[in-house]
């Protein structure tokens, strides 16, 4: 909401997202290694379908931070967290019901189902090191821990 992108924490995660598409977009460059590799298979998935190479390829592949996995040790006085992990999923992996991936084409289907399975496998381990490692998303990482602590501590004060 507009209320949430005037404070520190949406600032952070707005920062997060936009780093989050910048990285995608470095990774499916095709000046890189690996972005070449993601193109030339989806050109010569589309070569199959097609029969041609001269086909625009729609990528519905948007990429989500959610939380990982996350171990807490709580006792009377104080919480430690132990792990907590970020996660990078596809939106159409984390929203079950998206109807944004719907084509009229079943070709099309197919490409962008090629195109996401390429992303699951050779891309989003990439981004979920990024996430949780580079310093360009500390500050995302900071905003998580704070915020497992407080609905950690807000829950100790419900019991």
């Amino acid at each position: 909401s507009r209320e949430l992108a005037r404070t520190d924490l949406g600032k952070v995660l707005l920062e997060a997202d936009l780093q989050l598409k910048k990285d995608v977009a470095k990774f499916t460059s095709p000046e890189t290694p690996e972005g070449r590799e993601y193109w030339n298979k989806l050109y010569q998935k589309a070569g199959e379908l097609f029969r041609t190479e001269n086909v625009s390829i729609p990528t519905l592949t948007r990429p989500w931070i959610v939380p990982g996995e996350v171990i807490i040790r709580e006792n009377a006085e104080s919480a430690y967290v132990y792990k907590a992990t970020l996660k990078v999923m596809l939106e159409q992996d984390h929203l079950k019901n998206s109807a944004d991936y719907n084509f009229k084409d079943p070709r099309l289907k197919e490409l962008n189902e090629y195109s996401s399975q390429i992303i699951r496998e050779k891309i989003i381990p990439k981004l979920t090191k990024e996430v949780n490692s580079s310093k360009r998303y500390a500050s995302l990482r900071q905003v998580f821990f704070s915020l497992i602590l407080f609905f950690s501590s807000f829950n100790s004060v419900l019991r």
